[in-house]
């Protein structure tokens, strides 16, 4: 009789191909049992894009990491409370998100800290140089392009950040958002429009 527990792989790659979905739920299960190597698989798997947007977002390399570190913390201690989920990058992004500006709350004290994080950081921080991670980048016009990126608002700056860099589909954007997936298209469909109208050759 064929054992019924997954082999953890050390790739991502591998691990999204061969059935991300039901792989994850089978990882996620284990976990919620008490699965010590499904918590350090998770960890090993996506500290890097965890790091990446938290960067991204905080700008300060300990907080993020120990925000890393408190987010898995977290999640160990509370294991046997947690709900199934249909995409763990998506839970942990917004699990990240809220732990940040938690965090850079306390730090402000002030009632405004959530609309300053997120329009004076992350307007900064989604960077041209972020988004152009396509073989087609050396084509592009730097200069246009980073002018047509600041005339971006700062949340569709992030929504295409999550999608073109993280490949996440609009209801995991909307999760970690905090905002209904049509609300995702439309922010992806502004941010390509101004772009496509600032790369265009001029006439």
């Amino acid at each position: 009789m064929k054992n019924n527990k997954i082999e953890i792989s050390n790739s991502l790659d591998s691990f999204e191909k061969a059935g991300r979905t039901q792989k994850e739920r089978q990882v996620w299960g284990r976990l919620k049992r008490g699965d010590a190597k499904a918590l350090e698989f998770l960890f090993r798997a996506y500290y890097s894009y965890l790091f990446d947007y938290g960067l991204k977002l905080a700008r300060e390399e300990e907080l993020v990491k120990d925000a890393i570190q408190e987010l898995f913390s977290y999640i160990w201690e509370k294991r046997r409370n947690l709900s199934a989920v249909d995409s763990i990058k998506a839970y942990l992004f917004v699990s990240l998100r809220r732990l940040l500006l938690s965090t850079l709350s306390k730090q402000r004290r002030q009632k405004t800290a959530h609309q300053e994080f997120t329009v004076e950081q992350i307007a900064d921080t989604f960077s041209p140089e972020d988004l152009m991670i396509f073989a087609e980048q050396e084509a592009f016009e730097q200069k246009r392009l980073r002018c047509a990126f600041e005339k971006i608002p700062a949340r569709v700056r992030e929504a295409l950040y999550l999608k073109t860099y993280n490949n996440l589909t609009y209801k995991e954007i909307s999760e970690i958002m905090n905002v209904r997936p049509q609300v995702v298209r439309n922010y992806l469909s502004e941010a390509f429009r101004r772009v496509r109208a600032v790369l265009e050759p001029s006439t």
